[in-house]
This record gives C-alpha cells, sequence and structure tokens, in this order.
C-alpha cells in the first residue's frame, strides 16, 4: 500500500494473465475501485486492445513478461499488495499435442509467482483454478468435495497449479485462495478453437450487455457457466475484504439449462 500526494492510501495489486479475456475486465475493475495496477503477460493470447479503455491510466502500468521466469518477475513485485495469478495457457487439444509447454507455463509459471510474491510478503493471493480438475463430473451442481479426474493436460496443470497454491499456503503462510471458475463467458471471450465454436457465437457475445446467465442444453446434461460481470464484483475478488478462506479451493460457477 501506498500514499499519494493527498495522504490516502492506494492498494497496489499485480495481475499476471491482465491483458487476458478474464485478466483485462478485472484490470479494468481494479482500476475503477482506485487500485495501483501492475500487469505481467506475454502475450501469447492476451491482447494489448483488451486494455485499450485503460492504458493512459497513471495508476496501470504493463510489462511484457514470461511469468515462468522468476528473476525476470520478482522486481515486479516490489511494494505490491496483492497478486491476481490469471495467467495461464488453455485449451484441451493443444495441451495433448503440447503437454511440456503447458506444464511450465501452468505449473512452473505458478512456482515462479508464488515465490515472488513471498519474496515481498503479500497481503493475498488469488489463483484463477479451473473446474476442469473434476474432468466429467457425477454430479449437478458439482461439489468441492467431487473426485478430481483431470483428463488432459491442461487440466492436470492448473490442478498442480492449484496443489502448489494450496502448499505454499501450509508451509509458508503465504495467504492463498483458489477460485475453481466454471466456464467464464463474456466480451473478449476467445470464439477460436473447439471450445469456443462449440458454445458461443462471436456476434451474441459482442452485444451481450446485461448480468444474466445463459447456458446450453445437449440431451439432458447441466452445463455451469459464469457471466463475466459478476465473477469481476464477487467478495472474493475484492482486494479491501476481509476473509478466513487462506488455503481453500473454492467454486466460482452458476449452474443452468
Amino acid at each position: 500500500m501506498r500514499q499519494t500526494n493527498m495522504g490516502c492510501s492506494v492498494h497496489r495489486t499485480l495481475v499476471t494473465g491482465g491483458a487476458g479475456f478474464i485478466g483485462s475486465h478485472l484490470v479494468e475493475r481494479l482500476l475503477a475501485n482506485g487500485d495501483a495496477v501492475t500487469v505481467l503477460d506475454n502475450f501469447s493470447t492476451g491482447r494489448m486492445a483488451y486494455l485499450d479503455e485503460v492504458k493512459d491510466n497513471p495508476r496501470l502500468s504493463i510489462h511484457h513478461v514470461d511469468v515462468s521466469g522468476f528473476a525476470d518477475i520478482k522486481p515486479f513485485f516490489e511494494g505490491i499488495d496483492w497478486v491476481f495469478h490469471l495467467a495461464a495457457l488453455a485449451d484441451i487439444v493443444p495441451s495433448i499435442q503440447q503437454p511440456v509447454t503447458y506444464h511450465k507455463a501452468n505449473v512452473d509459471g505458478t512456482i515462479a509467482v508464488l515465490e515472488a510474491a513471498r519474496s515481498v510478503g503479500i497481503r493475498r493471493f488469488v489463483y484463477a483454478a479451473s473446474s476442469s480438475c473434476y474432468g466429467i463430473p457425477d454430479e449437478f451442481p458439482t461439489l468441492e468435495t467431487a473426485p478430481i479426474r483431470p483428463m488432459y493436460p491442461y487440466a492436470l496443470t492448473k490442478y498442480l497449479g492449484e496443489q502448489y497454491v494450496l502448499h505454499w499456503n501450509r508451509v509458508y503462510k503465504l495467504p492463498c485462495v483458489s477460485l475453481r471458475l466454471f466456464n467464464v463467458y463474456g466480451p473478449r471471450a476467445r470464439t477460436s478453437g473447439a471450445y469456443g465454436a462449440v458454445f458461443w457465437h462471436r456476434s451474441w457475445l459482442e452485444s451481450r450487455s446485461r448480468w444474466w446467465e445463459m447456458g446450453i442444453r445437449q440431451g439432458t446434461s447441466l452445463s455451469s457457466r459464469m457471466w463475466l460481470m459478476p465473477l469481476c464484483r464477487r467478495r472474493n475478488l475484492r482486494p479491501r475484504a476481509r476473509y478466513s478462506t487462506s488455503g481453500r479451493a473454492t467454486h466460482i460457477a452458476s449452474t443452468v439449462w
């Protein structure tokens, strides 16, 4: 936390993957709350255009860097209060084709971010985990206690990242929480690749303006999805909130037809 010229305190927040779909919306929300925000992104999937509306904000700094390089990212953590770790490689088929690349991004990257955060004694670490760790769940709604059955390298690497986060909480007392996100959708969501092409049409996403949720019924199956805007306003994502939830994995989802 730092002092402004007016003597007011400003939370300093770092967002990895801050130029991505979810990350860019979170950055906008944090800036609107008055935070000073540092974005780390290698732009492998993120887009600078996603931050066009806020790129000139004096409380925002953007850095092109790969989070898997501890020495490269450590200097950016000085003075940081909160860390949101969203940087990751997604998609199923590419993870099957490139498991080592996914491990480096999603596991090695998470360890590097955890260690950089620990080195400066951050106040809160929020990890964006994935519901893919459940594979095909036996029940809907799916509870946090459901069996863990990652079915492809993407799911496995995201779950391993979560386990490192929770381990750093137990061993080093780093104040962490892991949020298992269920199929977040909204403006700037990818419509390419198998997942995006199946679920969401670009024109529908770009015209979306109301806070409602919609799922797609396939036979008799339920789909768990989360509309982006309420996600970015959830209590778990507010830097000024107080919690007793450190060291936990928590669902962020709405189950709909």
